[in-house]
């Protein structure tokens, strides 16, 4: 935070990246010495858009700013929180007719990429 203990970022200075081309994340950490402290993540997506079955490498807390997105069976909306333990698949994400924008805090800023996680089907026999 270059030595003042604060940094100020306003909405058109948001270095966006784009994730695919209907969503767009932007990463900050909270602390830029340590790659390992918790970063935020702000995420759109655009309506309709789909993301495939994941999971992440770090426990995550996300927060439904606006719009709403369906995982899995479930759906959230604005103000709805999810919080998922690291390793633990889920998915797809169906974004709604409005879009979504999420706040995802990562406990590990090192780990925010998506590994991808094909659906595994069980088996219709007991062993």
């Amino acid at each position: 935070m270059a030595g003042r203990g604060h940094r100020d970022i306003f909405r058109d200075e948001i270095d966006w990246k784009a994730a695919s081309p209907g969503t767009r994340f932007a990463i900050f950490p909270i602390d830029e010495a340590n790659p390992t402290a918790p970063a935020v993540v702000l995420t759109d997506f655009e309506p309709g858009e789909v993301v495939a079955p994941h999971a992440h490498d770090s426990n995550y807390f996300e927060y439904i700013l606006a719009g709403e997105q369906t995982v899995g069976k479930t759906r959230f909306g604005a103000g709805d929180i999810r919080m998922v333990k690291r390793g633990t698949g889920y998915g797809p994400i169906r974004v709604g007719p409005e879009g979504c924008s999420v706040l995802i805090i990562f406990e590990d800023g090192s780990r925010t990429a998506p590994e991808s996680r094909p659906r595994q089907r069980r088996s219709a026999t007991a062993e």
